[in-house]
């Protein structure tokens, strides 16, 4: 599959810190240092989950040993945000966001296919992106980042940005998601780094997973909750669907890919989303004995090793190796 690279052609915020200048007396570039207003972090939640397997009662269950995996191909994303000036006192993000999906053929992988682009965010009622056209920047790359002209305190438009450029590498995501789907069917599984839900299609596929690292969202409560968090390695919970609207229609369940003991009550814990259909239940096993599978070889380096397998470090590790050189000095 061919990629998409939508970077201009000189990259975007090497152009801005050139023709910046041309915006007039009120623009501010910023060459290093200095705070990087990050997006707030998601809240923590409690969602709501209708227990589909076991009754009523969610039980917990060991899945065996790591089987031959059928997971043949990984998507994942990156994002990285620069505040990079100031006209006036509304802040440009700049955005790099890239997504891809790999194929693992015979322990070694290839891209199957990829997305790259530029992005700069930036509130377009309170700065009219024609500014930006005027002195030659690219409209596709011009990303609004949608907040109210009342909340103009330079931090919040910072943090909106940074939140905008997160939106647009979801919507690469789900594109490429998109073009997976299309190409099928497939003989092997695709593995989302995150909520299988981005996509409708991937749905309806009945060979796409999801697994979820981040627990800010817990759909399981009281002893239930203690339950999963008390599980060991190569244990799962009952197969549940989340309520939460914005899940999507999936079935899900918590899986611990390692041993606890000793850390953490989230470490090594994953939640996993499959299409919402009976033969997701019945392969919820054989679904867990693969990822645990995919826990060889480590993830190391990576602070994250214990949820991080190692096809998604590969993608990872791809998409940063592409990434531009963000340096303004």
């Amino acid at each position: 599959m061919a990629s998409d690279q939508q970077r201009a052609p000189a990259p975007l915020w090497r152009r801005l810190s050139r023709l910046g200048p041309e915006l007039g007396r009120d623009w501010r570039p910023v060459l290093g240092g200095g705070p990087q207003h990050e997006p707030p972090p998601e809240p923590t939640a409690m969602g709501e989950a209708e227990v589909i397997e076991d009754e009523s009662a969610v039980a917990i269950r060991n899945v065996g040993s790591a089987a031959d995996s059928r997971l043949e191909f990984f998507l994942d994303g990156i994002e990285y945000t620069r505040l990079v000036g100031y006209v006036g006192t509304v802040p440009l993000v700049h955005g790099y966001v890239a997504a891809v999906v790999r194929r693992r053929t015979d322990r070694s992988f290839s891209t199957w296919s990829a997305i790259e682009e530029e992005v700069l965010a930036f509130p377009h009622n309170l700065l009219p992106p024609d500014r930006l056209l005027e002195i030659g920047l690219p409209e596709r790359g011009l990303v609004d980042s949608e907040v109210e002209s009342s909340d103009a305190h330079p931090i919040r438009l910072a943090e909106a940005g940074r939140t905008a450029v997160k939106r647009h590498r979801s919507r690469i995501e789900r594109k490429l998601a998109r073009r997976w789907s299309d190409a099928g069917p497939h003989d092997g599984w695709l593995l989302v780094d995150g909520r299988l839900a981005i996509e409708p299609q991937l749905l309806e596929s009945g060979r796409a997973i999801g697994l979820v690292k981040s627990h800010r969202t817990q759909f399981l409560g009281g002893e239930a909750m203690a339950a999963v968090l008390g599980m060991g390695g190569g244990q799962r919970s009952s197969v549940f669907r989340p309520l939460r609207p914005e899940i999507g229609e999936v079935y899900s369940w918590y899986l611990r890919l390692r041993a606890a003991a000793g850390h953490d009550i989230y470490w090594a814990l994953a939640r996993i989303e499959g299409r919402a259909h009976p033969e997701t239940v019945a392969a919820a096993d054989e679904i867990s004995r693969w990822l645990l599978a995919e826990t060889a070889p480590l993830a190391l380096p990576d602070a994250r090793w214990h949820v991080l397998l190692y096809p998604i470090r590969d993608c990872e590790q791809f998409l940063r190796a592409r990434m531009p050189t963000l340096d303004l000095t």
